[in-house]
């Protein structure tokens, strides 16, 4: 009988206070009571930027606080907010701008915005800003309630049929 090896994972570069990476079947990134979790079945290693004032430290811009990520599926840039939808699709649209110049990032790139409290008439306003958003960035943007889904990355780049 022949023994299987067990499956080695690439050598990621050394990790930072700003950059982790997992392996686990799911990875979940929460501040200040929100929280996203993206399930990782197939166990790939997926890298966490911390990119809110840690990877990214210039000041006085608009930035989104996560990017999750596998090298062969794309990124996903995270914005986790308790309120203020147009502030937070300024933030995700900053950083896409910034992180689609980057050399560590991963092709494609798309955004979520995960909401910490149910937002009334959330559904149509933000419809119309995914769509408007897809429009001019060319990038999916997708916005939740934290806490209501599990999130697929190859399902949020387009990769698979979304939701």
């Amino acid at each position: 009988m022949k023994v299987r090896k067990p499956r080695e994972l690439p050598e990621p570069p050394a990790d930072t206070e700003c950059i982790v990476y997992s392996n686990r079947t799911s990875v979940h990134v929460s501040e200040k009571g929100v929280g996203a979790t993206f399930l990782n079945k197939r166990r790939k290693l997926v890298r966490t930027v911390h990119y809110d004032d840690c990877y990214n430290t210039v000041r006085d811009i608009r930035q989104a606080d996560y990017i999750i990520g596998i090298q062969t599926v794309g990124d996903i840039i995270l914005e986790l907010k308790g309120s203020n939808l147009d502030h937070a699709v300024s933030q995700v649209h900053e950083t896409l701008t910034r992180w689609r110049t980057d050399a560590i990032r991963f092709e494609p790139i798309a955004c979520l915005i995960v909401f910490g409290s149910r937002i009334p008439r959330i559904t149509t306003r933000s419809a119309v800003m995914e769509r408007e958003f897809f429009q001019d960035n060319r990038a999916f943007l997708w916005i939740r309630e934290s806490g209501a889904e599990k999130f697929n990355l190859r399902k949020l780049l387009g990769k698979t049929n979304a939701h």
